[in-house]
């Protein structure tokens, strides 16, 4: 059967607030909604009857919302498969994984920091995440389809993130990926910015240079998001392209907060880039792609570009 894969918002709060995280406009927003499992049931047979075989819920923290184990028992009964993106802040408290883990086919775990009071510093919250805990109940509840670990860098993090993989690594997940975030200047002052959430991709690179080292050398599928290929070692630059995320948009349809379809079968890979970043057919300091994902959305209002070395 075809690969398809419905995304469906089916609520908007969050029990944190990263810094990183642009998010909470949206969520503003939409906080008034109502969202019921009769909403949810009518859209997922709707697209089961076009032949969808996948569900994304998209919202921001699904274990915290009304209508999340319905929507899992209503997805699970029309035979989807269904994936997950977590922050596990109730995923360590076993009655809870217990509950839901058994309905969840692909997992995505959001893991910025492994210690407490980090922890705290990026989601701005007094919520811990026991993480020992959570891969613990995962071990005993689910039954490891697909695991991944995303980790989004920030001023915060950036020399705790190999500690990090290599954390990741000891509890088994072999999936991981290392994202650069999604700069918003209309949403953030630029002091936040830069006290909190984006170092400068020179910054970064060498950190995920050694992550990359690591990873190769035991077996992990590393994805590294949202770089510009510039900034990577020109003598593995194909290697580092290759791991840039695979987003498959021609299979997805996205149902966005007013219940509007967008089509995705109109995007593809080729046509399409991610976070609204700069886009060239060509670029003439580069020969090695026909499509390059430049800097990221306001990193030049951020930092000089004079720090990006491209390659000639």
């Amino acid at each position: 059967m075809k690969y398809k894969r419905l995304e469906l918002y089916v609520w908007w709060t969050c029990n944190q607030k990263c810094t990183y995280c642009k998010e909470f406009a949206n969520m503003e927003k939409s906080w008034s909604k109502k969202v019921t499992k009769y909403d949810i049931l009518k859209k997922l047979i709707k697209y089961k009857k076009q032949w969808y075989n996948h569900v994304t819920y998209l919202w921001w923290e699904p274990f915290i919302q009304p209508v999340f184990l319905d929507a899992l028992i209503l997805a699970k009964k029309l035979w989807y498969t269904i994936l997950v993106t977590t922050n596990c802040t109730t995923l360590h408290i076993e009655k809870e994984a217990k509950k839901y883990l058994s309905f969840i086919d692909e997992l995505i775990l959001s893991v910025e920091a492994i210690d407490k009071e980090l922890q705290q510093k990026i989601s701005r919250t007094k919520v811990f995440v026991y993480w020992d805990k959570v891969f613990e109940n995962i071990k005993k509840y689910w039954n490891w389809n697909y695991l991944k670990v995303n980790i989004v860098i920030t001023k915060d993090n950036l020399s705790k993130l190999f500690n990090i993989v290599k954390y990741i690594k000891k509890k088994g997940v072999n999936n991981i990926a290392i994202t650069y975030p999604d700069l918003d200047d209309e949403y953030y002052w630029k002091k936040h910015l830069l006290e909190r959430v984006a170092p400068t991709y020179s910054e970064s690179i060498l950190e995920v240079i050694k992550i990359n080292d690591f990873c190769v050398k035991n077996n992990i599928n590393l994805k590294i998001v949202d770089f510009p290929f510039c900034i990577f070692p020109k003598n593995n630059l194909k290697e580092y392209i290759n791991k840039t995320d695979d987003y498959d948009y021609e299979y997805r349809v996205k149902i966005d907060h007013n219940n509007k379809k967008l089509d995705r079968s109109k995007l593809n890979d080729n046509r399409y880039t991610p976070r609204e970043r700069l886009k060239w057919k060509k670029c003439k300091s580069c020969k090695y792609n026909d499509l390059c994902w430049w800097y990221s959305r306001y990193y030049n209002i951020l930092y000089w570009l004079s720090e990006i070395k491209t390659i000639l």
